[in-house]
């Protein structure tokens, strides 16, 4: 009876350290896999910083006027609405725009002439032909057009662009 008691207790005995061992290879092994999958990661994002570096050619003066440190997001408050005649109808345009810049100032002097610039901006929108505004191109246009109308205002109020570029934040045409 006694050897009937001790061999139970060496087959469970033999069973827990089985899982245990089990349980800490499998630990084992997804520690494993996010390792690898962290260093591939940094691996291959180090790399694609070390190309890119060496096929950019910057002057000292175009290094200088490159955007450093965080975006900075100004919202333009409030919306923009412009209408349209089209046909014998009366269409809408209800734009909320934020200007994008990594330039503290140049957010100062934005806040500082914002009756300039949603002048200028209203100006360009009224502009727009409402049928080309329904494509992707005439967005794409569109922000070209606002963006080079706030740099244009920033460079002759602070003597730089400052402003990246236009972001819609809502675009809503009726």
């Amino acid at each position: 009876m006694a050897e009937d008691d001790e061999q139970v207790e060496n087959e469970s005995g033999e069973s827990a350290r089985s899982k245990l061992k089990s349980m800490v290879m499998i630990a084992g092994g997804g520690i494993l896999i996010a390792s690898l999958s962290i260093g591939g990661t940094l691996f291959f994002l180090s790399r694609g910083d070390d190309s890119m570096a060496g096929d950019e050619e910057m002057s000292e003066e175009s290094a200088e006027e490159a955007p450093q440190g965080p975006a900075m997001y100004l919202a333009m408050q409030p919306a923009f609405i412009v209408n349209y005649t089209v046909g014998a109808r009366t269409r809408f345009l209800q734009l909320e725009l934020s200007l994008m810049t990594r330039d503290g100032a140049a957010i100062d002097a934005a806040n500082a002439h914002m009756p300039l610039i949603r002048d200028r901006l209203l100006e360009v929108l009224a502009q727009q032909d409402y049928q080309s505004l329904q494509t992707a191109e005439g967005k794409e246009q569109l922000v070209g057009e606002l963006t080079q109308a706030v740099q244009t205002i920033m460079q002759d109020k602070i003597g730089r662009p400052g402003i990246e570029t236009v972001l819609f934040r809502s675009f809503v045409m009726q």
